[in-house]
């Protein structure tokens, strides 16, 4: 079967074509005049030009010889000029459908918006049998595309056409070449968000829209609306998970509707005087306070719509954005086709500053003991859109170091960065330490840095490249139980201090950070005193997210010291100025089992 798609290159419209091609369908697309349309590139397409507004014979020649016509283009932008989105909307689906008819099609599946029905609750979310909402009334891309919805409504109650109607919600995923739903994504990610609207919306993934779409075409009833809706949720828990997803802080609260009203009404005030529409307005205002929840429960009984994670609509959205170089995240252009190689990095701070580099652009080869922890942080980032290698192996033997630095230069030619976060953690009394842990802990955590950095020297040097070594604040000062992890931390100053002396002139850049207790992934173990691994026992000073974006901060100003935490910075310089008081502190604390020893410790 031959169809027609329209507004084939935005979101929907490019994944709807690739699913289509997929099912066996003969595609031909009409691309506006001079749209570079670059998300059809490469497919078996058939592309015509055409303008909607034209009501003429180029419409009925572009769909002439189609065996249906599936009629996604709109205008969906608010702040578009509403006279071209009602001429568009409304009368270019006129033309459409009027075209159709000229040509004798079969069928058509007219894409209509889940804005022309009420919403309602998470409890009960608004369905296909809601009115109009009110408050869209004076909103042109809303009531356009609801008047365009009850036109192909008529055609079908007419005889004039076999018409299906489905209105998607929120689409997020592929192929946003704009981009579209994903503006939303890289607002967030590009400039933070302390607080949000307690408003939520549907957000769908727009392959499953796609293909609730092609469902409806072939199994859909004539003039019936299928709402194709996704997951439900509050802006405050979309941005956390989309802060989860990426390592961002997500938004701490919502705001006061109040407070966001009140934004609104000067934004608008402000436009009138400057004669200039603002992004956010009294109308967008009262908008973002409404929860726009759905069901797809008719699309998923009648046509088997699938339904999709949010979580893969957000990763879709994040890759899209990459793809198309959309995201610009603070200080990404130092790193912008950078090879990163970063040990340890199948999970923590490893895998977080991993993830932060690789979405400023940088290719990252991560490495790690476990080849089931590395192989699913692989697949994570990639899914993010990262360009990645992966070797297993344990940085404490050179030949592994070795091949580490091997893969990133087979896969990307070049070694830029390294990062060396492996580590491994441990608590006792030297008294009571095993010899056994005493070696793996300076096997690891000293000598493992030694030989990645060896392995990459060459590479690191020619490129004037970075190394980093993430040590701790107990490399700034010894603390009891762990004088073995404390000497090895120790050690990487000195190191990090002797080629800081041997390598700036060569132009490469040296640095130590000194992290505070990091939060901890839920599997996490240190070693014991006899070498059984036990759970750590220190509260978080700081999230692994936070720690990369530090570490990134610091490698795009490549700064020699980081020291991440308030209580590191006030040790440390006690430390150096009186170092017999702050020993008699933390004895003191030790023995009294103060809260704050834990704390600090």
């Amino acid at each position: 079967m031959k169809v027609l798609v329209t507004g084939a290159d935005g979101l929907l419209g490019s994944n709807l074509v690739r699913r289509l091609l997929e099912t066996g369908y003969a595609v031909r697309v009409l691309i506006y005049p001079g749209s570079p349309s670059h998300s059809l590139d490469g497919l078996e397409i058939e592309r015509v030009e055409g303008d909607l507004c034209d009501a003429g014979e180029s419409l009925v020649n572009a769909v002439q010889g189609c065996d249906g016509v599936f009629h996604v283009a709109a205008i969906t932008d608010l702040w578009a000029d509403p006279a071209l989105t009602w001429k568009v909307n409304l009368e270019g689906t006129r033309n459409v459908l009027d075209a159709c008819v000229a040509a004798g099609i079969r069928r058509v599946l007219f894409v209509g918006s889940a804005s022309s029905f009420e919403p309602g609750t998470k409890e009960k979310p608004g369905d296909e049998t809601g009115g109009f909402p009110a408050i869209y009334r004076g909103m042109a891309y809303m009531e356009s595309k609801f008047q365009a919805m009850e036109l192909a409504r008529a055609y079908a109650r007419d005889g004039k056409l076999d018409v299906v109607i489905v209105a998607p919600t929120f689409l997020l995923g592929p192929y946003d070449t704009r981009p579209s739903g994903g503006e939303l994504v890289r607002r967030f990610l590009e400039k933070g968000m302390r607080a949000t609207s307690p408003g939520g919306r549907n957000f769908a993934y727009a392959p499953d829209v796609a293909e609730g779409a092609r469902l409806a075409f072939e199994k859909g009833r004539t003039g019936d609306v299928y709402l194709l809706a996704g997951e439900n949720l509050s802006y405050q828990d979309f941005f956390g998970r989309v802060g989860q997803l990426t390592g961002r802080p997500g938004p701490k609260r919502a705001l006061s509707p109040t407070a966001i009203l009140a934004v609104g009404a000067l934004a608008s005030f402000i436009g009138k005087l400057t004669g200039r529409r603002p992004m956010f307005n009294q109308i967008i205002a009262r908008i973002s306070l409404r929860k726009t929840y759905y069901t797809a429960a008719k699309a998923v009984q009648e046509l088997g719509m699938p339904q999709t994670p949010v979580e893969t609509a957000i990763r879709e959205s994040v890759r899209s954005l990459l793809a198309y170089n959309h995201l610009t995240l603070p200080f990404a252009e130092p790193f912008r086709g950078k090879v990163a190689l970063i040990t340890g990095a199948s999970r923590g701070v490893g895998f977080a500053t991993a993830r932060a580099l690789a979405l400023r652009g940088a290719k990252v080869v991560i490495t790690a003991r476990s080849a089931q922890r590395l192989a699913a942080s692989r697949a994570v980032l990639e899914q993010l859109g990262a360009d990645v290698e992966s070797v297993v192996g344990d940085v404490s033997l050179y030949a592994d170091a070795e091949r580490m630095a091997t893969a990133a230069r087979t896969r990307f030619g070049r070694i830029d960065i390294v990062v060396n976060n492996a580590g491994v953690s441990m608590r006792g009394r030297f008294t009571e330490l095993s010899p056994e842990v005493c070696r793996d802990v300076c096997a690891t955590n000293l000598l493992g840095c030694i030989n990645v950095s060896k392995a990459a020297i060459e590479e690191i040097v020619h490129a004037k490249g970075q190394l980093i070594f993430i040590s701790s604040i107990a490399g700034l000062f010894g603390l009891p139980g762990a004088s073995i992890y404390c000497a090895t931390k120790k050690a990487l100053t000195g190191l990090s201090e002797s080629l800081r002396l041997e390598l700036t002139p060569q132009g490469v850049h040296v640095g130590v950070v000194h992290l505070g207790f990091t939060e901890h992934d839920p599997e996490k173990r240190i070693l014991a005193a006899d070498g059984r691994l036990t759970a750590p026992d220190r509260p978080a000073h700081h999230t692994q997210a936070h720690a990369a974006d530090l570490i990134v901060t610091m490698l795009a100003r490549r700064k020699r010291l980081l020291i991440m935490t308030f209580a590191g910075k006030m040790g440390a310089c006690v430390h150096r100025l009186a170092p017999s008081f702050l020993e008699g502190l933390i004895l003191k604390a030790q023995a009294g089992q103060w809260g704050v020893f834990k704390r600090f410790s």
